[in-house]
């Protein structure tokens, strides 16, 4: 298997995963999954929408730079 290849199925599975290659820049436009998130982190939806102030009602989904806003702002405000 070649390098190209191997590179084009470690995509595939870390997009499977929610998660994306790092060694590529990222955008304002790359949607965080919430779902995936607490999957990841282990930490239920309800509780990750409960400390970092998001509504309800917000969607499942949101940009990288309003998760990146909204931690630092956990952040600033707890410790």
């Amino acid at each position: 298997m070649g390098k190209a290849e191997r590179s084009e199925d470690k995509g595939v599975f870390m997009g499977a995963l929610g998660l994306q290659e790092v060694s590529k820049p990222t955008t304002s436009e790359t949607e965080v999954s919430l779902g995936t998130l607490a999957e990841l982190t282990g930490f239920p939806v309800d509780y990750i929408k409960r400390e970092l102030l998001l509504d309800g009602d917000s969607d499942s989904v949101m940009n990288m730079d309003e998760l990146r806003e909204k931690v630092l702002s956990y952040l600033d405000t707890n410790f």
